[in-house]
């Protein structure tokens, strides 16, 4: 069976105008921040999208580990779900740092580094072997307290033929120095390869297109591969 929820049919993810429908000063004042229009969080605070947003980023600031810790990095994986995936994990960066969390996003080559298109900036390309000291390559975006990471395809050795370490190890040395790091998988068909790119988990469907027995699959896969799942999110 499919997977579907109880909320009415509403097309989430089109360009939505401009329109500022709360008064808040941080919002307003990101106002003219020049982003894609699809960051809802700035340029349509009162639609759907944004406050799916807002709610799933206040949600992920109480989130914990199975074993009771903080969760270092969180891995958006995506299961028929990829494109609003990104969205939805661009909007949820965005809210974090409009909150004052200090926020760091993750993008993957495997996306064409879609979350620096969406925040209308180039990324600082690396090679895999530059991501041993990640930190010298994160960059400001024009978003205060937000900040991105270009993280390269991981597949092959370092130059001494040992296996790159998975992109979850890198971050460790970093993700400390912020309040949220999501990294968005959701372009990264491997699951092995997503799952290692982060402490934990939370994986994307779509009402109507996911059945159970992929989202099954998908859990019992990040069980294996001993990564967390702490939630999983239906986008319509």
């Amino acid at each position: 069976m499919r997977l579907r929820s109880t909320e009415p049919v509403e097309q989430v993810y089109t360009i939505p105008p401009p329109a500022y429908g709360v008064e808040d000063s941080d919002i307003l004042a990101a106002a003219n921040v020049n982003v894609d229009p699809l960051i809802a969080v700035i340029n349509a605070p009162a639609e759907r999208l944004a406050e799916q947003a807002r709610d799933i980023q206040s949600t992920l600031s109480a989130l914990r580990r199975p074993d009771g810790g903080l969760p270092g990095s969180i891995a958006v994986i995506a299961i028929d779900a990829v494109e609003q995936a990104a969205i939805l994990t661009a909007n949820i960066a965005v809210s974090a740092a409009l909150s004052g969390l200090r926020t760091l996003i993750v993008d993957m080559e495997h996306s064409n580094f879609i979350q620096h298109r969406l925040l209308n900036m180039s990324p600082r390309r690396v090679t895999p072997e530059d991501m041993e000291e990640p930190f010298a390559f994160v960059q400001p975006t024009n978003i205060r307290s937000l900040f991105a990471l270009a993280a390269p395809l991981q597949e092959g050795c370092t130059a001494d033929g040992n296996p790159l370490p998975p992109l979850a190890e890198r971050l460790a040395a970093i993700s400390g120095h912020f309040d949220l790091c999501l990294v968005d998988a959701s372009h990264v068909a491997d699951l092995a390869h997503a799952a290692g790119s982060a402490d934990c988990a939370i994986v994307a469907v779509r009402r109507d297109e996911t059945s159970t027995s992929e989202l099954k699959t998908a859990i019992n896969k990040l069980t294996m591969l001993n990564t967390a799942l702490i939630g999983t999110i239906m986008l319509i």
